[in-house]
């Protein structure tokens, strides 16, 4: 077992830290003869990391890699992963692809995938780490029965949370027990401790994992999770659980928009209800659409013309923004909020919103309406698409809104937008 080196070879290593000479540091970590030196120098670098991290170059990192591999001491081998992580955890796929090109060539003679076992069983967290991460690319009967062990006893948070991450991309029905009772983990008890934080990612990994496992299980774990007393872990829930594209999943997430006193439960609920439009299949996709509407009219009290407004303004994904305009005209949103979305989409650089926001447009009578699209006027591009549409609305703003929509495109895309909202996602 390594230990501390000598008080003069301690001393050296960090001068060399101290003056930011990370080469040399890692030279010693990758030549020297001396265990306990190895030990020292890659225990100095891991106290020097958010200086390290200054100053870390590819090189270096492969440096590191390679020592991964290569050292004959796990003591080592540690201390050094604990490093990479904190640099960059997809690093860690980086070494277990090597080991997966090359499986006789690994550190302690053991080949691998036998070598993450022996890993598994050790003391030291990140060699945990690295074995979880090889057990959901090994995927064989035995590394999943692992990975089912680990995620019921594993302590260390960061362990832990990868095995979750792990069992979501086997997607095996086996791991939604285990991973369901983290979702009832008592935050209040980690609450102002160093592990609050890490109580969160293992919470959202472990809706994330539910999603991917997509089994009828999974979804009554995250149905469950939906009603948690643990608010932050709703939210999670509720912007996660629209990804099954059932109609079931619409009525729930439709009915955390019915909550005045959590703006941000509902910003996940409206982000929930748009991806149960994208997640959902051809063949459910126009009475996933009809329910929510139904259910927005009839069972929801409060204005949420907001909540969809900002998916169309800041949604990361065209399809979200798109079904996000084309609901705010079925809705007939009559805010201001909703009407300069809209408005806002005319200039988008998104082709098929620009249309879909028009003849939503269309849709909405709002007083001050025809103000507001004399504002685009002037200040578009007359050669401009905002401009064109904008005209448009101008015309036709006091005509028939049906026959508006119809001059304009063709009405079923913009009833059943799943054209429009699947390309360019």
């Amino acid at each position: 077992m390594a230990g501390r080196p000598s008080p003069k070879n301690t001393d050296q290593l960090y001068a060399l830290s101290n003056r930011g000479e990370y080469g040399k540091l890692i030279q010693y970590i990758r030549s020297h003869n001396n265990e306990h030196v190895r030990f020292g120098a890659a225990g100095v670098l891991s106290e020097s990391i958010e200086e390290f991290t200054e100053k870390v170059t590819p090189r270096l990192q492969q440096a590191l890699v390679e020592s991964v591999l290569n050292d004959p001491s796990d003591d080592v081998r540690a201390t050094v992963l604990r490093v990479l992580l904190a640099l960059d955890e997809s690093t860690i796929d980086t070494i277990i692809t090597r080991l997966e090109a090359d499986p006789q060539s690994t550190p302690t003679g053991t080949p691998y995938p036998l070598i993450l076992t022996k890993w598994h069983g050790k003391p030291r967290a990140p060699l945990r780490f690295l074995a979880v991460a090889g057990f959901g690319r090994v995927e064989s009967r035995n590394t999943i029965e692992k990975l089912r062990t680990t995620i019921i006893r594993e302590e260390n948070m960061r362990v832990l949370r990868r095995a979750i991450e792990e069992g979501g991309d086997v997607g095996d029905e086996r791991f939604v027990t285990p991973i369901q009772e983290h979702l009832r983990m008592d935050n209040e008890k980690y609450e102002g401790t160093s592990k609050s934080g890490l109580v969160d990612q293992v919470q959202q990994a472990a809706v994330e994992a539910l999603v991917k496992i997509g089994s009828s299980g999974a979804y009554e774990a995250l149905l469950s999770a939906s009603r948690s007393a643990n608010e932050a872990l709703k939210e999670q829930v509720i912007s996660e659980i629209g990804k099954f594209g059932a109609q079931d999943t619409v009525d729930v997430v439709v009915d955390k928009l019915d909550t005045d006193d959590n703006d941000a439960l509902r910003r996940e609920a409206a982000s929930g209800v748009i991806t149960s439009f994208t997640e959902s299949t051809f063949e459910e996709s126009h009475s996933v659409r009809q329910r929510t509407i139904e259910k927005i009219d009839d069972e929801i009290s409060t204005d949420v013309s907001a909540e969809f407004a900002g998916i169309v303004s800041e949604a990361p994904r065209n399809a979200e923004k798109r079904n996000a305009a084309w609901l705010l005209g079925q809705l007939e949103s009559e805010t201001d909020i909703a009407v300069d979305s809209l408005l806002d989409a005319l200039a988008d650089d998104d082709k098929y919103l620009r249309t879909i926001a028009t003849a939503s447009l269309t849709n909405i009578d709002h007083a001050e309406l025809e103000q507001k699209v004399d504002a685009v006027l002037e200040t578009a591009d007359e050669e401009s698409d905002a401009h064109a549409l904008a005209s448009f609305l101008k015309t036709h703003l006091h005509n028939d809104a049906e026959a508006a929509k119809k001059e304009l495109v063709d009405y079923r895309y913009v009833s059943e937008p799943s054209d429009y909202t699947v390309s360019g996602r």
